[in-house]
């Protein structure tokens, strides 16, 4: 009687639908132990089926691999938001919404940091595609940014790439510390109010005559 109850609570998972929770589980586990450290039993005990189910949906851990990255490459355009600010030189926005907009993208899947972080420590070539389409992208936004707000004036001599890099590091450490080493109760603020403090410290370096007005 209990089991029928349960079968009327629990109903069968389209293939669409198994095929996702694979996936989640999936990107959960290689984001804990790494594409190494992770096995397809492990996969299938956590999704609740047997190893030969799990063959029928991925042919390898390298294609389940794969197929996480490339839902993740294919998600929205982190830039998205960011271009119009970039487009009318508002510094301010630019920088708060894309430390915003990656704030969010982690927060809402933890499970990418962890596999960007394993996939470089493990040097998988699976994760090539998703660093070219994610990471050097916005890395080349925000380079180009800065190169062109300080051709205009705006921003000062300082070489872009180093530049951006020094944007980018505070805000990818506050995630790693957030969601890698575990420290939410000692950075609870929300992310709003980090992404100000950041653009406040990065903005106050950065605008031209701001070194002259502390060093005259």
């Amino acid at each position: 009687m209990a089991s029928s109850a349960l079968a009327k609570s629990s109903p069968r998972l389209t293939a669409d639908e198994r095929r996702a929770q694979v996936l989640r589980e999936a990107a959960r586990l290689f984001g804990t132990h790494g594409f190494s450290g992770t096995t397809t039993r492990d996969i299938a005990a956590a999704v609740g089926i047997t190893e030969a189910a799990l063959y029928r949906y991925f042919a390898s851990k390298e294609a389940m691999y794969a197929a996480i990255l490339d839902e993740r490459a294919a998600a929205s355009d982190l830039l998205e938001s960011v271009a119009p600010h970039a487009r009318s030189g508002d510094d301010h926005a630019v920088f708060t919404e894309l430390a915003l907009t990656l704030f969010r993208s982690v927060e809402s899947d933890p499970s990418i940091l962890r596999l960007i972080l394993f996939s470089a420590l493990e040097g998988h070539e699976l994760s090539r595609p998703f660093h070219e389409k994610r990471i050097v992208r916005l890395r080349d936004f925000l380079t180009g940014y800065i190169e062109r707000r300080t051709r205009e004036g705006a921003l000062r001599a300082i070489e872009p790439r180093l530049a951006a890099r020094a944007f980018m590091g505070m805000v990818v450490d506050h995630l790693i510390v957030r969601h890698v080493f575990g420290q939410h109760d000692q950075y609870p603020q929300p992310p709003e109010e980090v992404a100000e403090a950041y653009v406040a410290i990065f903005l106050d370096g950065m605008r031209a005559g701001n070194s002259e007005s502390r060093h005259g």
